[in-house]
């Protein structure tokens, strides 16, 4: 286990030094902020003094060197816009985003993982196909125009739930069903798929040869052995989760990091950008660590090794 914790550890900080370096570098090459963030007729003068005060008149090297020195000793820098500590304004809209995605994904495990299951043992019958037709409608939707339907429909036209803030659980129900919609559907497949392969499996047959209850035999024999696949999905789709939530967040105008996130690009406010992206980024490598580690809680016959 020590292996295995030290070598995900040196990839994590390769992955996380790769992908900051990336922005660190691609946001410098979409020009200065200084021209989106000061009013037109700033004189000369003014313009230095400003870009000396933000250091943008040095090197890009220096610049590489200065950023990565503060974000060792845990100076993550000031917002261009907002002139506060990058930490304080994500801590202020950390729990927006963080409750939004925890509430997608047990709606997603909830709804994914039984309509998978009973796809299976409905397979061939009109019932598990319409299972699937219906699961499957969230590949054919972008969340986006998903989140639009939903708006027009249900805050617009009928006026049963509000268009945007979270200021209570109503607030929740479109942007989570907008957000979860597509990893429902693909919860759904793989889930359907791995217990598939478990069902004709011959502890099965002894299961209810040994006259266990059929609802046990599903979930303690068959559903733990094909956890495996479908933990791995949800791993890979966290990537994907959390590129979606900024763009329903958008959409709703959730106080999110998402929302955050556009704004800082679009202004090229370059410290809170990064920092964004640190932020993701260590989530995003997190949460695939604690997938790797729940391999061997699911099935002990997994071993975690460094390899």
């Amino acid at each position: 286990m020590l292996e295995f914790l030290g070598g995900r550890m040196l990839r994590m900080a390769i992955t996380l030094w790769a992908i900051v370096s990336v922005v660190f570098i691609a946001t410098r090459l979409t020009g200065n902020p200084i021209d989106f963030l000061m009013p037109d007729g700033l004189d000369a003068a003014s313009r230095r003094e400003m870009i000396a005060y933000w250091g943008l008149d040095r090197s890009l090297l220096e610049q590489y060197g200065r950023f990565w020195r503060s974000l060792l000793s845990g100076d993550f820098g000031l917002g261009l816009m907002e002139r506060r500590p990058v930490a304080t304004i994500f801590t202020e809209r950390l729990w927006q985003s963080a409750s939004l995605l925890l509430a997608t994904l047990a709606l997603t495990i909830a709804v994914g993982v039984p309509t998978g299951i009973l796809a299976a043992l409905w397979r061939g019958q009109a019932r598990g196909s319409g299972l699937l037709f219906i699961a499957f409608l969230g590949y054919a939707i972008p969340n986006f125009v998903l989140a639009i339907l939903l708006l027009l429909v249900f805050s617009y036209t009928l006026h049963w739930l509000p268009s945007a803030g979270s200021a209570s659980l109503a607030h929740y129900l479109m942007p989570t069903v907008a957000l979860s919609a597509y990893f429902v559907a693909a919860l759904a497949r793989y889930t359907r798929n791995a217990m598939l392969d478990v069902l004709c499996e011959d502890y099965m047959r002894t299961a209810r040869a040994k006259g266990l209850p059929e609802r046990e035999i599903i979930l303690r024999h068959g559903l733990r052995n094909a956890l495996i696949p479908v933990i791995t999905v949800l791993g890979l789709q966290m990537t994907t989760l959390v590129s979606g939530a900024v763009v329903v967040e958008t959409v709703f105008a959730w106080n999110g990091i998402g929302d955050l996130l556009v704004g800082a690009t679009l202004r090229r406010d370059y410290p809170v950008l990064q920092f964004g992206v640190l932020v993701v980024a260590s989530a995003v490598i997190l949460v695939n660590l604690l997938i790797d580690m729940a391999y061997a809680l699911v099935d002990p016959r997994v071993r975690l090794a460094g390899s």
